[in-house]
């Protein structure tokens, strides 16, 4: 078995603190999210995950995240989890702008347990001149897997 990808659209998107932002939009395209001037929160994307294809062990490389954000919203951070157990940890990333080929590394391609789960943490600056100014969009996430 070689290496794969599994995505999910950006609409399966769940908010972990809905009352820090403003309002999540479904669309065919994406989710639109309008974060609260000065908050921030996490946003996770459950990724089907195959465990043992073939009868081998299915391990993870890296996480996908396909995203833009407006002029005072930021991803600030990437996790993964592997059922409870944190297998990648990417934060203060400070990112803004188009990042539609967003790759985040798993170290050491562990072997998959359980279900993985990306976590997008966002934050929302202060002083925002509009509520467009505060949305970020994300397309889909996803997982590149590989086999042994």
């Amino acid at each position: 078995m070689g290496e794969y990808t599994s995505w999910v659209h950006g609409t399966t998107m769940q908010v972990e603190y809905p009352n820090r932002i403003t309002s999540v939009r479904h669309t065919g395209p994406f989710v639109r999210i309008e974060g609260t001037d000065g908050q921030n929160t996490w946003v996770h994307f459950p990724v089907p995950t195959p465990a043992v294809v073939d009868g081998n062990r299915t391990k993870a490389n890296a996480a996908l995240v396909s995203f833009r954000t407006r002029s005072h919203a930021i991803v600030h951070e990437v996790i993964v989890y592997d059922g409870e157990k944190r297998i990648a940890e990417h934060m203060d990333l400070g990112l803004e702008g188009d990042h539609l080929d967003g790759r985040f590394e798993i170290p050491g391609t562990p072997e998959v347990d359980k279900g993985l789960n990306i976590t997008v943490g966002v934050q929302f600056k202060h002083k925002a001149p509009d509520t467009r100014s505060l949305q970020i969009e994300i397309v889909g996430a996803g997982i590149e897997f590989s086999g042994q």
